[in-house]
């Protein structure tokens, strides 16, 4: 039986011009079969508009979201709306959500601009730490979405594109003159003004006696499996929940990152009910753009010094600290492996501190060429969870994690990020972060336990990092 297909024009139809687009879309209409809904990606240049001031000035915090500024390549990412989504859990759910993203990549109707520039539509992902979790958390184990409405701002330009979803009962005046008015209210959207005013807090939020108690306990139980040579290593986590005294505005939470922690990953993951999932992570878990991966092993820090002579000492008794060795080797040697395991060559580079706002790591980079046959969400669950994030070896410290820590983790430590139509892809690891749910906040950090450890003073490393992201969000 033959299928009525859409006519695929892809010549330049502009979104400004409301006649145009109107007959375009109801030309395409009118080639669809009953049941049949394609999709179409339309391209708009913004000029200089910051995706932050326009996640500000729409109240996009209360939407289906993802913001990222990615400082390596200079690119910031806005996108809101839905307009195709999958939700799924279970230990398949990264080869369903490659099927998810490969058939809606195949129904994508890409249709340039007036000067003919079209912007790739992303597939925006966000994976929980664990494949199951509990049904009372905020956020899906996995949720994918091509988004309505994405704004991509480079050094080059500001682009935004918008996704139709078009069947035979859409209403086309009205999704003509939607577009129209989200347009020009882009459009007007003025430089972001942080007029934001953080209620007075009397002091720096502390873990309770008894939190206090429960992580040393864990910390003491987890030395001892290590000590019994079950493990090197396991990363043990806890979550401090706060009260603000007034709903958070996420723009301002971002615009605070941003002026602290401009060399990290700034994002945002909204679930379109009031809850964001935002931090700023130095650790990125994939680079994939041209057939060409990039991954880093990044474990073993130490602080920053305040002058360049003492920060240089610092960095130096890093590089030559046996115990901060060991532990980033053992993350080079996971990656290396689980890349290898994919019959790839990757190739590691020297040893280099990666020197950040208020901390300095131990950092080496990977690098191996890409078949076109290996999806980068097959990379994503190949390198989730890494050793920096879960520990040694990775599914004995799994299972000690699930044992001691008393919240679920969730998004936390998890890979967040997006593909494209053409196999690129960025994601990053969800650290430094914090779940915001209107006035509450729950607050994530974590410590490596290792051989030798002390409980106490890992449990006040971990209270100083929430402190240190508390003061980083107000």
């Amino acid at each position: 039986m033959s299928v009525a297909t859409p006519i695929l024009d892809r010549h330049p139809c502009s979104l400004d011009n409301s006649s145009v687009l109107h007959g375009y879309l109801l030309g395409q209409q009118r080639g669809l079969a009953p049941g049949q809904r394609c999709l179409w990606s339309f391209t708009e240049n913004l000029g200089k508009i910051d995706p932050l001031a326009v996640f500000g000035a729409l109240n996009v915090q209360d939407q289906v979201h993802f913001y990222g500024e990615n400082p390596q390549r200079g690119e910031t990412i806005l996108a809101f709306g839905i307009c195709q989504s999958l939700r799924i859990s279970g230990k398949y759910r990264f080869r369903l959500a490659q099927q998810f993203a490969e058939d809606c990549f195949q129904r994508l109707v890409p249709i340039g601009n007036a000067q003919g520039r079209s912007q790739r539509p992303y597939i925006f992902c966000g994976f929980s730490f664990f494949d199951r979790s509990s049904n009372r958390n905020p956020f899906a184990n996995s949720f994918l979405f091509l988004p309505q409405i994405q704004v991509v701002k480079t050094s080059q330009h500001c682009l935004l594109s918008w996704q139709v979803s078009l069947d035979c009962n859409t209403d086309i005046i009205d999704l003509v003159d939607f577009i129209g008015a989200m347009l020009s209210a882009i459009r007007r959207v003025q430089p972001a003004r942080d007029n934001h005013t953080a209620p007075m807090l009397a002091r720096a939020p502390r873990l309770t006696a008894i939190e206090v108690a429960k992580l040393s306990t864990a910390i003491a139980s987890s030395l001892e499996e290590i000590a019994q040579q079950r493990l090197s290593k396991v990363v043990l986590a806890t979550a401090l929940d706060l009260d603000y005294g007034c709903r958070f505005n996420t723009a301002h939470c971002l615009q605070k990152l941003r002026q602290q922690y401009g060399d990290c990953h700034l994002f945002s993951w909204g679930n379109g009910q009031g809850d964001c999932f935002v931090g700023a992570s130095p650790e990125r878990l994939l680079s994939l753009h041209n057939q060409q991966l990039v991954t880093d092993a990044l474990a073993g820090s130490a602080p920053r010094a305040a002058d360049v002579q003492g920060d240089r000492q610092l960095g130096q008794q890093l590089l030559h600290n046996p115990k901060e060795l060991r532990e980033h080797q053992a993350v080079l040697d996971y990656l290396l492996q689980r890349l290898r395991a994919l019959g790839l060559s990757p190739q590691a580079s020297s040893l280099k501190l990666l020197k950040l706002a208020n901390i300095q790591h131990l950092w080496t980079q990977i690098q191996a060429p890409l078949p076109p046959h290996i999806h980068p969400l097959t990379l994503v669950e190949q390198l989730h969870p890494t050793p920096a994030v879960a520990g040694v070896p990775v599914a004995i410290a799994e299972d000690l994690i699930r044992r001691h820590e008393t919240f679920d983790r969730n998004l936390y430590a998890a890979p967040l990020g997006w593909l494209d139509s053409e196999g690129n892809s960025e994601f990053i690891v969800g650290i430094r972060s914090a779940l915001l749910s209107r006035n509450r906040a729950r607050l994530y950090a974590g410590a490596g336990i290792v051989a030798g450890s002390d409980p106490l003073k890992e449990v006040a490393e971990i209270e100083l990092k929430l402190q240190t992201l508390w003061r980083s969000l107000i």
